[in-house]
């Protein structure tokens, strides 16, 4: 077993450095740069000329990587245009709120859509199994900021249900310790600040859980009917052994395997993907920094945040595949 988790880190080592590579040369090919952003249209030539020579820019693409590659061994990231802070700080002061996002979505996601689509699976050709596939058909289809803005006025605003914005309500005191406002209310046992933040996080994780609950549905009752029509389910069931048995051991655990690549891939594209459920309720993540950063061409924090985030990515795909390994010792030697 750590053999297998040995070798499949080290194969994510060139994947990370081709990437780091794409990146930088990537953002410096677009249009305009951060002198514009700066400086602004009244800027002269000459103004953005020595902007660019004081950030480096004016030097070939290659010096600049190699200038950044040490850097980048050591931990540092750079620092932000915008801010003038380190990239790594500004990425640490918001990865809770994406993360407490994410992992909301992903749990809301998990918690219904596998059941749902064994269910589904169970019941083929019936009512249940019809409105699940319409549903998650519709679910896929929906764009998540159009949903969003839906659940916000009908849930927030129409009936005051929760709230509209922010990650906690404005002026609540509450201790801070990890950032991660559920956590810390937990951890410090002020039930009220945790179930607020859990109030706050309940919109935005319902719209952001969309797409990721529709796929797993989908692909849980796919797997689940491949699953049942082999013939160890159907010995299994000969034999007399108990459903309970034959579903947990026997159909679930092998059917596992493709949902447990989607529920992978779906959790790494909620961390890539939830700038426009972090605007909509104003929740003050990485992805609306990522935004802000696009509009001011904020190379380093541009640069940083995607390659954090890329690695959290391979991090979950490398999970992904040790959990493979567990559900079928056979995936080790391959």
């Amino acid at each position: 077993m750590l053999r297998f988790i040995v070798r499949r880190t080290l194969q994510l080592v060139p994947t990370l450095v081709g990437l780091s590579v794409l990146l930088f040369f990537w953002l410096r090919q677009l249009p305009g740069g951060p002198e514009y952003a700066l400086l602004g249209e009244d800027a002269t030539p000459e103004q953005r000329a020595a902007l660019r020579r004081a950030l480096g820019l004016d030097d070939p693409l290659i010096v600049q990587y190699w200038r950044f590659v040490p850097r980048l061994a050591e931990g540092d990231l750079g620092t932000s245009l915008q801010t003038g802070r380190p990239v790594l700080d500004e990425f640490a002061l918001r990865f809770p709120a994406t993360a407490e996002l994410a992992i909301s979505a992903i749990v809301i996601a998990v918690g219904i859509g596998i059941p749902l689509g064994y269910l589904a699976a169970r019941r083929r050709g019936g009512v249940l199994d019809s409105a699940v596939v319409g549903g998650s058909l519709i679910g896929i289809c929906t764009p998540v900021f159009f949903l969003a803005f839906v659940l916000k006025v009908i849930f927030a605003e129409h009936l005051g249900w929760f709230p509209s914005a922010f990650r906690q309500t404005p002026g609540f005191s509450a201790t801070r310790i990890t950032g991660f406002f559920v956590l810390d209310g937990l951890m410090t046992r002020e039930w009220d600040s945790a179930w607020d933040a859990i109030t706050h996080l309940a919109l935005p994780g319902l719209a952001l859980s969309s797409i990721p609950l529709a796929v797993i549905v989908r692909m849980t009752r796919a797997s689940v009917l491949e699953v049942l029509a082999e013939d160890y389910v159907r010995t299994a069931e000969a034999k007399g052994l108990h459903r309970h048995v034959v579903r947990t051991r026997h159909v679930l655990r092998n059917a596992m395997l493709p949902v447990t690549t989607a529920i992978g891939l779906q959790t790494g594209a909620l961390f890539a993907g939830a700038v426009l459920t972090e605007s909509v309720f104003a929740f003050g993540g990485i992805g609306s920094f990522v935004y802000a950063s696009t509009q001011t061409r904020d190379y380093p924090a541009l640069l940083g945040f995607i390659l954090i985030i890329a690695c959290m990515y391979v991090l979950i795909n490398l999970l992904v595949d040790i959990s493979y390994s567990l559900l079928d010792p056979r995936v080790r030697v391959s």
